[in-house]
Protein backbone atom coordinates (compact mmCIF):
# COMPACT_ATOMS: atom_id res chain seq x y z
CA UNK A 1 0.00 0.00 0.00
CA UNK A 2 2.63 2.69 0.98
CA UNK A 3 4.59 1.95 -2.39
CA UNK A 4 1.49 1.78 -4.58
CA UNK A 5 0.54 5.23 -2.57
CA UNK A 6 4.08 6.37 -3.83
CA UNK A 7 3.47 5.60 -6.96
CA UNK A 8 0.37 6.84 -7.18
CA UNK A 9 1.31 10.54 -6.31
CA UNK A 10 4.11 10.39 -8.43
CA UNK A 11 2.34 9.66 -11.33
CA UNK A 12 -0.50 11.97 -10.77
CA UNK A 13 2.55 14.81 -9.90
CA UNK A 14 4.17 14.18 -13.50
CA UNK A 15 0.78 14.08 -15.50
CA UNK A 16 -0.10 17.15 -13.61
CA UNK A 17 3.16 18.69 -14.01
CA UNK A 18 3.39 17.95 -17.78
CA UNK A 19 0.33 20.34 -18.45
CA UNK A 20 2.20 22.79 -16.63
CA UNK A 21 5.51 23.11 -17.75
CA UNK A 22 7.43 22.50 -21.41
CA UNK A 23 8.60 18.70 -21.50
CA UNK A 24 12.18 19.41 -21.62
CA UNK A 25 12.21 21.48 -18.17
CA UNK A 26 9.26 18.45 -16.60
CA UNK A 27 12.70 15.99 -17.53
CA UNK A 28 15.26 18.24 -16.20
CA UNK A 29 13.59 18.20 -12.72
CA UNK A 30 12.55 14.60 -12.88
CA UNK A 31 16.03 13.55 -12.97
CA UNK A 32 16.40 14.90 -9.57
CA UNK A 33 15.03 11.57 -8.98
CA UNK A 34 17.99 9.43 -8.96
CA UNK A 35 19.86 11.85 -6.98
CA UNK A 36 17.16 11.78 -4.24
CA UNK A 37 17.39 7.78 -4.26
CA UNK A 38 21.17 7.87 -3.53
CA UNK A 39 20.42 9.89 -0.80
CA UNK A 40 17.38 7.70 0.70
CA UNK A 41 19.18 4.88 0.01
CA UNK A 42 22.23 5.98 2.42
CA UNK A 43 19.75 6.75 5.06
CA UNK A 44 16.78 4.72 5.13
CA UNK A 45 18.40 1.14 4.05
CA UNK A 46 21.74 2.01 5.43
CA UNK A 47 23.46 1.31 2.06
CA UNK A 48 27.38 2.07 2.13
CA UNK A 49 27.40 4.98 -0.64
CA UNK A 50 30.97 5.81 -1.44
CA UNK A 51 32.49 9.30 -2.77
CA UNK A 52 32.82 7.31 -6.14
CA UNK A 53 29.60 6.97 -6.91
CA UNK A 54 28.15 9.98 -5.10
CA UNK A 55 30.52 12.11 -7.93
CA UNK A 56 29.31 9.85 -10.73
CA UNK A 57 25.81 10.86 -10.27
CA UNK A 58 26.35 14.50 -9.53
CA UNK A 59 28.36 14.09 -12.43
CA UNK A 60 25.71 12.43 -14.55
CA UNK A 61 22.98 15.28 -13.21
CA UNK A 62 25.16 17.84 -14.85
CA UNK A 63 25.19 16.23 -18.21
CA UNK A 64 21.55 15.63 -17.91
CA UNK A 65 21.51 19.64 -17.56
CA UNK A 66 23.78 20.05 -20.30
CA UNK A 67 21.91 18.05 -22.41
CA UNK A 68 18.67 20.40 -21.58
CA UNK A 69 20.31 23.49 -22.23
CA UNK A 70 19.09 24.48 -25.24
CA UNK A 71 15.37 24.09 -23.87
CA UNK A 72 15.54 26.41 -21.54
CA UNK A 73 13.89 29.47 -21.85
CA UNK A 74 12.94 31.30 -19.01
CA UNK A 75 12.12 34.25 -20.72
CA UNK A 76 9.22 32.76 -22.57
CA UNK A 77 7.50 32.17 -19.00
CA UNK A 78 7.54 36.14 -17.97
CA UNK A 79 6.79 37.29 -22.06
CA UNK A 80 3.54 34.49 -21.12
CA UNK A 81 3.00 35.91 -18.31
CA UNK A 82 2.50 32.31 -16.78
CA UNK A 83 5.45 32.28 -14.01
CA UNK A 84 3.06 30.85 -11.31
CA UNK A 85 1.43 28.28 -13.75
CA UNK A 86 5.59 27.50 -13.98
CA UNK A 87 6.13 27.70 -10.56
CA UNK A 88 3.25 25.43 -9.43
CA UNK A 89 4.56 22.94 -12.46
CA UNK A 90 7.95 22.70 -10.73
CA UNK A 91 6.57 21.95 -7.40
CA UNK A 92 4.68 19.15 -8.89
CA UNK A 93 7.13 17.84 -11.24
CA UNK A 94 9.80 18.06 -8.08
CA UNK A 95 7.20 16.23 -5.94
CA UNK A 96 7.17 13.39 -8.76
CA UNK A 97 10.84 13.41 -8.22
CA UNK A 98 10.91 12.66 -4.65
CA UNK A 99 7.84 10.16 -4.71
CA UNK A 100 9.53 8.05 -7.46
CA UNK A 101 12.53 8.17 -5.30
CA UNK A 102 10.58 6.72 -2.55
CA UNK A 103 9.06 4.07 -4.66
CA UNK A 104 12.64 2.77 -5.85
CA UNK A 105 13.52 2.85 -1.96
CA UNK A 106 10.22 0.60 -1.16
CA UNK A 107 10.76 -1.65 -3.87
CA UNK A 108 13.94 -2.38 -2.96
CA UNK A 109 12.92 -3.32 0.90
CA UNK A 110 9.98 -5.26 -0.81
CA UNK A 111 12.25 -7.40 -2.80
CA UNK A 112 13.49 -8.89 0.10
CA UNK A 113 10.59 -10.15 1.22
CA UNK A 114 7.70 -10.17 -1.77
CA UNK A 115 8.41 -12.20 -5.49
CA UNK A 116 8.41 -10.26 -8.42
CA UNK A 117 5.14 -10.97 -9.59
CA UNK A 118 3.39 -9.89 -5.96
CA UNK A 119 5.39 -6.48 -6.39
CA UNK A 120 3.92 -5.66 -9.92
CA UNK A 121 0.37 -7.09 -9.35
CA UNK A 122 0.16 -5.07 -6.17
CA UNK A 123 1.54 -1.91 -7.89
CA UNK A 124 -0.56 -2.10 -11.06
CA UNK A 125 -3.80 -2.81 -8.49
CA UNK A 126 -3.37 -0.13 -6.53
CA UNK A 127 -2.13 2.22 -9.86
CA UNK A 128 -5.74 0.67 -11.97
CA UNK A 129 -7.66 1.22 -8.46
CA UNK A 130 -6.64 5.26 -8.27
CA UNK A 131 -6.86 6.23 -12.09
CA UNK A 132 -10.30 4.39 -12.12
CA UNK A 133 -11.53 6.79 -9.33
CA UNK A 134 -11.04 9.54 -11.83
CA UNK A 135 -13.67 8.30 -14.16
CA UNK A 136 -17.14 10.14 -12.81
CA UNK A 137 -14.45 13.47 -13.16
CA UNK A 138 -13.32 12.83 -17.15
CA UNK A 139 -13.49 10.54 -19.67
CA UNK A 140 -12.22 10.30 -23.49
CA UNK A 141 -13.58 7.20 -25.44
CA UNK A 142 -10.15 6.64 -27.34
CA UNK A 143 -10.25 5.62 -30.88
CA UNK A 144 -9.45 2.72 -32.20
CA UNK A 145 -5.50 3.91 -33.10
CA UNK A 146 -5.30 5.66 -29.46
CA UNK A 147 -6.78 2.41 -27.90
CA UNK A 148 -4.19 0.41 -29.66
CA UNK A 149 -1.42 3.00 -28.50
CA UNK A 150 -2.60 2.63 -24.83
CA UNK A 151 -2.48 -0.94 -25.25
CA UNK A 152 1.39 -0.74 -26.21
CA UNK A 153 1.91 1.48 -23.76
CA UNK A 154 0.63 -0.89 -21.30
CA UNK A 155 2.69 -3.70 -22.36
CA UNK A 156 6.08 -2.04 -22.17
CA UNK A 157 5.63 -0.31 -19.47
CA UNK A 158 4.89 -3.46 -17.26
CA UNK A 159 7.62 -5.53 -19.10
CA UNK A 160 9.89 -2.75 -17.85
CA UNK A 161 8.63 -2.55 -14.54
CA UNK A 162 9.35 -5.95 -13.87
CA UNK A 163 12.84 -5.49 -15.40
CA UNK A 164 13.47 -2.80 -13.00
CA UNK A 165 11.84 -5.03 -10.14
CA UNK A 166 14.60 -7.82 -10.64
CA UNK A 167 17.35 -5.15 -10.78
CA UNK A 168 16.70 -4.23 -6.98
CA UNK A 169 16.69 -7.56 -6.45
CA UNK A 170 20.31 -8.05 -7.46
CA UNK A 171 21.79 -5.00 -7.05
CA UNK A 172 21.63 -1.74 -4.46
CA UNK A 173 19.47 0.33 -5.17
CA UNK A 174 22.32 3.21 -5.15
CA UNK A 175 23.67 1.62 -7.94
CA UNK A 176 20.58 0.80 -9.80
CA UNK A 177 19.56 4.82 -9.69
CA UNK A 178 22.33 6.51 -11.89
CA UNK A 179 21.81 4.08 -14.77
CA UNK A 180 17.82 5.89 -15.05
CA UNK A 181 20.06 8.76 -16.75
CA UNK A 182 20.41 6.26 -19.82
CA UNK A 183 16.38 6.95 -20.77
CA UNK A 184 17.84 9.86 -22.42
CA UNK A 185 20.17 8.36 -24.47
CA UNK A 186 17.21 6.16 -25.74
CA UNK A 187 15.29 9.32 -26.44
CA UNK A 188 17.78 10.65 -28.18
CA UNK A 189 18.16 7.13 -30.86
CA UNK A 190 13.97 6.81 -31.07
CA UNK A 191 13.70 10.77 -31.16
CA UNK A 192 15.81 10.79 -34.65
CA UNK A 193 14.58 6.95 -35.29
CA UNK A 194 10.96 8.16 -34.97
CA UNK A 195 10.65 11.80 -35.51
CA UNK A 196 13.43 12.38 -36.72
CA UNK A 197 14.62 15.13 -34.03
CA UNK A 198 18.25 16.16 -34.54
CA UNK A 199 19.37 16.95 -30.67
CA UNK A 200 22.03 20.22 -30.44
CA UNK A 201 26.17 19.49 -30.14
CA UNK A 202 24.95 20.40 -26.60
CA UNK A 203 23.01 16.94 -26.41
CA UNK A 204 25.19 14.82 -27.71
CA UNK A 205 28.38 16.30 -25.14
CA UNK A 206 25.41 15.92 -22.12
CA UNK A 207 25.16 12.21 -23.32
CA UNK A 208 28.60 11.59 -23.43
CA UNK A 209 28.90 12.89 -20.22
CA UNK A 210 25.70 10.57 -18.72
CA UNK A 211 27.27 7.46 -20.57
CA UNK A 212 30.58 7.97 -19.03
CA UNK A 213 29.40 8.84 -15.68
CA UNK A 214 27.12 5.29 -15.92
CA UNK A 215 30.37 3.37 -17.28
CA UNK A 216 31.82 4.64 -14.37
CA UNK A 217 30.04 3.55 -11.78
CA UNK A 218 29.78 -0.09 -13.65
CA UNK A 219 33.53 -0.35 -13.51
CA UNK A 220 34.08 0.95 -10.40
CA UNK A 221 31.58 -2.01 -8.97
CA UNK A 222 32.85 -4.42 -10.65
CA UNK A 223 36.20 -3.53 -9.11
CA UNK A 224 34.37 -3.79 -5.50
CA UNK A 225 33.19 -6.60 -6.21
CA UNK A 226 36.72 -8.58 -7.03
CA UNK A 227 38.07 -7.28 -3.79
CA UNK A 228 35.22 -8.65 -1.92
CA UNK A 229 35.72 -11.86 -3.56
CA UNK A 230 39.26 -11.88 -3.02
CA UNK A 231 38.64 -11.15 0.55
CA UNK A 232 36.52 -14.22 1.14
CA UNK A 233 38.39 -16.24 -0.29
CA UNK A 234 41.36 -15.31 2.36
CA UNK A 235 44.78 -15.27 1.84
CA UNK A 236 46.34 -18.01 -0.87
CA UNK A 237 47.49 -20.76 1.22
CA UNK A 238 51.10 -21.76 1.13
CA UNK A 239 52.80 -25.06 -0.48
Amino acid sequence: MGRGSLSVCGMFSNFSALTRLPLADAMAISFASPLITVALAAVILKERVRIYRWSAVIVGFFGVIVMLIPHFDLSHYAAAGVASTAAIGSLLALTSAVCNAGTVIQTRRLTQSETTSSIVFYFSLICAIAGALTLPFAWHSPTLRELMALVSLGFLGGLAHIFLTESYRYAAASVVAPFDYSSMLWALLLGYWLFGELPDRLVYLGAAIVTGAGLFVIWRERQLGLQRARAAEGPPQAT
